[in-house]
């Protein structure tokens, strides 16, 4: 509901800033039609039909097992699965991933699934290391550890690939493109080091100490650095773009 709301606010913030008067001309209606037959327009419908989506399959269509790990419907995920699809072909529409070829778009679209599964994850599987016991917990810990030493491993291929295709790696330590590139780089590097250290260390000392205190705290931090990862790619993918571009 909030990404809905802010997906929208932000197509108003576009019209606005292009305004660069007052806050009244956010909804101008000659500038919000120029806007809406836009990529902006095509980027906000998509946004709003795949949140639509999830919301959707979230509140009405899931089942009656409301204490159960899964409690959705099989038509619940199907619809969310549309919706996720949605959200990842707005994407599309944006960036210098419109300027690329297809088989680039669908290396893109598989490094952002992979990174939502991954970093979107973490929440929930604090809740499950605080909520469940300490053998479900490592349990499901395990199960996740060895689903994302596969994803991971995609996702760093991916990225790479596309770091090389749109900078050549060159001018990385002298452009503001670089420059942020290789900050999320570190930080990806240090959220890896916390992966495996809780896949090898923390999960298996759950059943070694009876309790999962330490894999809370350490799930907790590692959403903080997953935070900072979005923040830093916001930031290089909207303000600077690749030197060889």
């Amino acid at each position: 509901m909030i990404g809905l709301a802010a997906t929208i606010a932000y197509f108003f913030i576009l019209v606005g800033g292009a305004m660069e008067e007052s806050l009244s001309l956010m909804f101008d209606p000659m500038m919000v039609s120029i806007y809406w037959d836009s990529p902006a327009g095509s980027t906000l419908i998509a946004n709003v039909i795949g949140y639509c989506l999830v919301i959707i399959a979230s509140f009405t269509l899931g089942s009656d097992r409301a204490f159960s790990l899964w409690p959705f419907s099989r038509l619940a995920l199907m619809v969310a699965s549309l919706g996720i699809a949605s959200l990842i072909y707005s994407f599309s529409f944006t960036g210098h991933a419109t300027e690329q070829a297809w088989y680039y778009q669908i290396i893109f679209f598989t490094h952002i699934l992979i990174a939502a599964w991954w970093l979107g994850l973490l929440f929930p599987l604090w809740l499950v290391a605080r909520k469940s016991t300490h053998q479900e917990s490592n349990r499901i810990l395990e199960r996740f550890g060895e689903l994302a030493a596969v994803a991971v491993l995609i996702l760093i291929i991916c990225g790479a690939w596309m770091s090389y295709v749109l900078t050549g790696w060159q001018d990385l330590f002298s452009s503001d493109y670089g420059f942020w590139l290789l900050v999320k780089l570190a930080l990806v590097v240090v959220i890896l080091v916390m992966t495996a250290y809780h896949k090898l260390h923390l999960v298996p000392l759950i059943l070694k100490r009876g309790n999962t205190f330490l894999i809370q705290k350490s799930i907790l931090m590692e959403k903080m650095i997953a935070s900072s990862i979005l923040v830093v790619t916001a930031i290089f993918t909207t303000f600077v773009g690749p030197p060889m571009h």
